[in-house]
């Protein structure tokens, strides 16, 4: 049991130290929702939540999120996603059942 606490300390405090180092290093440009000191301080008082939520939602994303209004007015695409979206498979089913 008390491998099991160790370990559970250890994590806990590795994943506080890298929330508070990546909390420091991000330009405040980046930092999203509260001000940054806010944000140490939340993951200083409660590490594992604290941390999370950093993570989740304090820092910007790396990656770019879609609007969802220019993801679902997107209309052209290169292929058909399965084979009930391809026209020519459809008509080739029909007239496979119809010559049956």
């Amino acid at each position: 049991m008390a491998r099991v606490n160790t370990l559970f300390f250890l994590v806990t405090v590795a994943l506080s130290v890298v929330a508070l180092i990546d909390c420091l290093l991000t330009e405040r440009s980046a930092v999203r929702h509260f001000p940054r000191g806010a944000w140490l301080v939340l993951v200083v008082i409660c590490p594992i939540a604290g941390a999370i939520a950093w993570f989740r939602a304090g820092r910007a994303s790396a990656t770019p999120t879609v609007n969802r209004t220019t993801r679902t007015t997107r209309t052209a695409r290169t292929a058909p996603i399965g084979p009930e979206d391809d026209p020519e498979f459809v008509r080739m089913l029909a007239e496979a059942v119809r010559n049956r």
